[in-house]
């Protein structure tokens, strides 16, 4: 194995126990607070991400792309996760609204997409500090 592959899977072990911790938030908030509480799914998994979305960042830095706070990165994180959760809450409306199946089965289906997507736009862009302001069109 080349030591890009090993420093890949390496990376991607990491990121994959971060997003498990992240997970386990986004989806327990979900649940506590549409079960127990009685908050529409939609509202329930945008607080839950929010929480994950602190946690989640925090750990990253600092165990799966080795940096320390930086407000740039965060916000570029944040436009990464905001995308994340566009489409775990597309994902949930669509079972829960049009399918007319149980928002937990969404959720299920959420966590097997949207880390995939997480993971290749934080790797190259929001921890990518190789990419500069004209790469990203401006955007930070």
């Amino acid at each position: 194995m080349t030591k890009f592959n090993l420093l890949l899977s390496s990376q991607f072990v990491r990121y994959g126990f971060v997003g498990v911790i992240g997970t386990a938030v986004h989806t327990g908030t979900l649940w506590l607070l549409t079960e127990l509480v009685g908050f529409n799914p939609l509202m329930s998994s945008t607080i839950g991400f929010l929480f994950s979305l602190i946690i989640s960042y925090y750990l990253n830095s600092i165990l799966t792309f080795k940096k320390g706070f930086n407000l740039g990165v965060f916000l570029k994180y944040f436009v990464v996760s905001s995308f994340g959760l566009l489409v775990n809450l597309s994902i949930l409306f669509t079972f829960d609204h049009i399918l007319l199946m149980n928002y937990m089965v969404g959720q299920v289906v959420s966590i097997f997409v949207v880390p995939v997507l997480n993971f290749a736009l934080n790797k190259y862009w929001a921890f990518n500090s190789r990419v500069t302001k004209q790469d990203t069109g401006g955007i930070l």
